[in-house]
């Protein structure tokens, strides 16, 4: 649930921007997520191919 904060403007057109600021700031977060898992995935990957070689 989101909490509005209605001591600024109080426009909806103030809220409405707050509400796409918010969203796009968490789905920012959720692609910075998604990219690290990535990124130790190839790095777990590697690891365990050079220890088969080894």
């Amino acid at each position: 649930m989101a909490i509005v904060d209605t001591d600024e403007d109080g426009t909806i057109e103030a809220v409405r921007q707050n509400a796409r600021l918010t969203g796009h700031v968490q789905n920012a977060q959720v692609m910075l997520v998604a990219a690290g898992i990535a990124a130790f995935s190839i790095v777990a990957v590697a690891t365990a191919m050079l220890a088969t070689m080894l």
